[in-house]
């Protein structure tokens, strides 16, 4: 490869794999489970503490029952993404922001975690294949009528 279509390679890859995350995390917020199974290859090791260690179809389990059969609301932001990509694999370092508020009982929780995340380019593009989320700070809350209460 030369110089410029490395470089070009780089760049397409960096920019197919931020829309990667960003289309995991839109569909965690919109509890679109065939969205996020999508993200994933299919032998992908996931590792969220203190959910546990599964495979995609452990992570759709959970998340069906933590939230698609919920009203809870989520919104997962990453930032300050990290990329390295080698050939036809790359790592990543994502700093996710993640608010979660449950209107049956006004409660929400604050999150700062890291990913550490693994990809491959696969034949449908760049899939995640390993990810592992390090909580960093969570702050859970209570709303009430005139108040609002929080425990780090």
């Amino acid at each position: 490869m030369s110089s410029i279509e490395s470089r070009l390679h780089i760049l397409e890859s960096e920019s197919a794999i931020r829309a990667l995350k960003a289309r995991y995390l839109n569909g965690c917020d919109l509890k679109d489970t065939e969205q996020i199974r999508a993200c994933f290859t299919e032998d992908a090791e996931i590792d969220f503490p203190p959910l546990g260690a599964f495979g995609v179809n452990g992570l759709i389990e959970i998340f069906s029952n933590m939230a698609v059969s919920t009203p809870i609301i989520d919104v997962h932001q990453a930032h300050n993404g990290e990329i390295n990509i080698d050939g036809d694999t790359a790592r990543a370092v994502w700093n996710l922001s993640y608010v979660n508020f449950d209107p049956r009982e006004n409660t929400f929780r604050l999150l700062s975690s890291l990913y550490y995340d693994e990809y491959q380019k696969t034949d449908q593009g760049w899939k995640i294949s390993k990810t592992r989320s390090e909580p960093r700070l969570v702050v859970d809350g209570q709303l009430d009528k005139d108040t609002v209460s929080a425990q780090w």
